[in-house]
């Protein structure tokens, strides 16, 4: 706690937290890449999974640099909205298991992409892909989950006020 006490007090984690310009872009700017990111691989998966089977495969090939434009983004995001608040996050295990759950899913979503490169026209995804396209679909929900649960469940929210 006491490393975290020492990170939170330094100008940078002060200004984060303390500059409502800062703060609340740095969340807004998180939320909004975050709904590109979810909704263009909800849109993925749901289509592999054969839920969705009137998007065309291949049209979605048209969101790649959007999606990792976004998913850059919600990197430099988090990353401020950690500096602020280092130790809510850090101590609570819901933020492990959405840093673990977004990592999957997008390896996953790079999956995708790479056989969707390979593929010449529209086919079918194969039951393999369907399953992890499913899966995929669950690790978002988890992602989500736990992101939005991070604001009510944490046990500290600046170890600085715990000495």
């Amino acid at each position: 706690m006491e490393t975290f006490a020492r990170f939170e007090n330094t100008p940078l984690s002060i200004w984060f937290r303390e500059s409502g310009v800062a703060f609340f872009s740095t969340l807004t700017l998180h939320s909004l890449a975050m709904g590109l990111v979810v909704g263009i691989n909800i849109a993925l998966g749901l289509r592999l999974a054969g839920f969705a089977r009137s998007i065309p495969l291949q049209g979605l090939r048209h969101f790649y640099p959007l999606h990792w434009f976004c998913a850059l983004l919600i990197l430099l995001s988090g990353i401020g909205l950690l500096i602020a608040y280092p130790a809510k996050a850090l101590t609570n295990p819901l933020f492990y298991l959405k840093l673990c759950a977004l990592s999957v899913a997008l390896l996953l979503y790079r999956y995708f992409q790479n056989w969707m490169a390979s593929q010449d026209d529209e086919i079918n995804p194969t039951p393999h892909l369907r399953r992890l396209a499913i899966i995929m679909l669950v690790l978002w929900i988890i992602t989500i989950t736990a992101g939005r649960f991070l604001a009510y469940t944490h046990w500290v929210l600046l170890a600085s006020h715990l000495s």
